[in-house]
């Protein structure tokens, strides 16, 4: 571990984090759609913090919560409505092809509002330190995840996340 502990300037962009996330999540898409119904994950703050563990990157505890609560505060406004009219297409008076467009549109605009959660996450960011924290469990456990009899399941599912992105990094470049 370089530098270890110690605060240092963020070199991630935000194309660079919308890049590993295209990458990552057609891998992962299950597993963070169902930490995202079953325990209100954030989808990019998940896919932040594994491009931050495969940096060995990392954020105290408290930052993450702060970050979190930012987050999610435009996510309730914004993503999450348009997340939930998307999808409930099927209920409008409309002809399958207009369905379809209509579907189709709101995707779109949902996948801007995905890009711009990201370039929020990483405005809000605050300085990372070189160290490799488990990220992930610390993200869990500030949802409450890992205080039930399905916490080896939790174990599991955060191995084959980390499985998959460490996959990337080895392929990549």
């Amino acid at each position: 571990m370089l530098n270890s502990g110690r605060k240092m300037p963020a070199t991630i962009t935000a194309d660079k984090l919308w890049q590993f996330s295209l990458q990552l999540y057609p891998q992962v898409k299950p597993l963070c759609l169902q930490w995202q119904d079953e325990l209100g994950a954030n989808v990019n703050l998940l896919l932040l913090l594994c491009y931050l563990e495969q940096q060995q990157l990392s954020l105290s505890s408290a930052e993450l919560q702060q970050l979190a609560a930012q987050l999610n505060n435009f996510s309730a406004q914004f993503t999450r409505p348009l997340r939930a009219l998307r999808k409930n297409t099927a209920i409008a008076a409309v002809t399958a092809a207009q369905q379809q467009s209509l579907k189709q549109a709101l995707l779109q605009a949902e996948l801007t509002l995905e890009q711009l959660e990201q370039q929020l996450l990483l405005q809000h960011c605050p300085p990372l330190t070189a160290d490799a924290t488990p990220l992930l469990e610390l993200y869990l456990a500030q949802l409450n995840a890992g205080i039930n009899a399905r916490n080896n399941t939790f174990a599991a599912q955060i191995i084959d996340l980390r499985q998959a992105y460490q996959h990337l990094s080895q392929h990549s470049g």
